[in-house]
C-alpha cells in the first residue's frame, strides 16, 4: 500500500477526536467509518508515529481516546491539526496563481501552517504532495501578470473602473470599461468578471488577454444581489449566453464514468435499455459543452437542440478534411 494512503485515512480517526473532546472508544470509530477496530487500531498508531497529540484514557474496561486539549492552545492560530493539515493539502490548488500577490498571500498562511505541523508528519506531507501533483493540469505562468492582478484586485477593493485593451481570441485588440466584480479561477485559467461598458453586460475575461491595463477614477457601485456563484450557475464553464437545452446520448461504456460525478447542477439523467446513457442539460450557451462532446469523439451523440447537431456536424468535416 502506498504510504499516503493510510496517512489520508488516519485523518478521518483524526477529525473525529478532535470533534469529541469527551473522547471515543475504538468501537465508536469504527462503527462511524465503518471500519474494523484491527483497522482503526492502525490509523491511532499512524498518528501516535506522526506525533500527533492523541493519547488513550482508561475508563473502566475500555481507553476513550482523546487529543490533548493543552496542545491546540499552544497554537497561535485557531486551527484543529486536521483543519492544517487539509489546507497544507490543498496548496497546489491554487499554483497556477504562484508569483501572484493572490499566491504570495496564501503562501505566507500555508509557511504559518509548515510551522504548526509535527516534523514526521511533514515528511508524509511532502509524499502526499509529490502524489497530488501528476494530476494538476497544464498550467498558465501568471508572474509575468503579475502587476495586471494586482491592479484588478485594487479596483475590485476600491469600486473603481478599469480600462482595457483587450485581445479576445481570434479578434482583433478592443479597448474597454469594466466594472471589475470578481476574478475567478477555472480550471487553470484566471478571469476577470465585470461589467462591460461597450457590451453592457456582464463579461469574462481571460486576464492573460489583458494587453494593457489602468486603474481609471470611475467609481462603481456593485449591483444589489449580485452572486459570483448564481453568475455562473447556468453556465457549463464560464461563459453565459441564452439558456438551452441540451440532450445528449452517450456509449454504454461511458455510463458509470458519466454517472460518477454531476457535470452541471441542471443534469438529468435516464439510462436506456441498451445500457447507453441519456444526459439532459440547460446550460447558458453550448460553446463549452460542444468542446466537451467532442472530446468524447464517437461515443457521444447529441440528440439536440438542431442547431448544436448541424455545429458539431460541420466541426468533425472540418476536422476529417485536415486529415485527407
Amino acid at each position: 500500500m502506498s504510504r499516503t494512503k493510510p496517512v489520508l485515512r488516519s485523518l478521518k480517526v483524526l477529525t473525529l477526536i478532535e470533534r469529541n473532546p469527551g473522547g471515543l472508544r475504538v468501537t465508536d470509530i469504527a462503527d462511524h467509518l465503518r471500519a474494523t477496530s484491527r483497522a482503526v487500531y492502525r490509523d491511532l498508531q499512524i498518528l501516535e508515529e506522526l506525533r500527533f497529540p492523541i493519547y488513550p484514557e482508561k475508563n473502566g474496561r475500555e481507553s476513550l481516546w482523546k487529543i490533548d486539549p493543552e496542545y491546540r492552545n499552544r497554537l497561535s492560530i485557531p486551527f484543529a491539526l486536521s483543519e492544517l493539515l487539509s489546507l497544507y493539502l490543498a496548496q497546489d490548488s491554487i499554483r497556477p496563481l504562484e508569483g501572484t500577490v493572490l499566491y504570495d498571500s496564501l503562501d505566507s498562511l500555508f509557511d504559518k501552517v509548515r510551522a504548526h505541523l509535527p516534523k514526521p508528519l511533514f515528511r508524509q506531507m511532502v509524499d502526499l504532495r509529490a502524489g497530488f501533483l501528476s494530476g494538476i493540469p497544464a498550467q498558465k505562468d501568471y508572474r509575468i501578470y503579475r502587476e495586471s492582478i494586482k491592479l484588478v484586485q485594487d479596483a475590485i477593493q476600491e469600486r473603481k473602473t478599469l480600462q482595457l485593451r483587450y485581445q479576445p481570441l481570434n479578434q482583433n485588440p478592443t479597448q474597454r470599461k469594466v466594472n471589475p466584480y470578481a476574478i475567478h479561477l477555472h480550471n487553470g485559467t484566471l478571469y476577470l468578471i465585470g461589467y462591460c461598458q461597450m457590451r453592457q453586460a456582464i463579461r469574462s475575461f481571460v486576464v492573460d488577454r489583458i494587453q494593457t491595463i489602468k486603474l481609471t477614477d470611475e467609481s462603481f457601485t456593485m449591483p444589489v444581489g449580485f452572486s459570483l456563484e448564481s453568475y455562473l450557475r447556468d453556465s457549463f464553464g464560464m461563459f453565459r449566453e441564452k439558456l438551452v437545452r441540451v440532450k445528449v446520448r452517450f456509449h454504454k461504456s461511458l455510463t458509470r464514468y458519466l454517472l460518477e460525478r454531476r457535470w452541471h447542477p441542471s443534469q438529468k439523467n435516464k439510462k436506456l435499455k441498451d445500457g447507453s446513457l441519456e444526459l439532459t442539460f440547460e446550460v447558458a450557451g453550448t460553446k463549452e459543452i460542444k468542446t466537451w462532446i467532442l472530446g468524447l469523439g464517437s461515443l457521444a451523440k447529441v440528440l439536440e437542440p438542431a442547431s448544436l447537431v448541424k455545429e458539431i456536424e460541420n466541426d468533425l468535416e472540418k476536422s476529417l478534411r485536415a486529415y485527407r
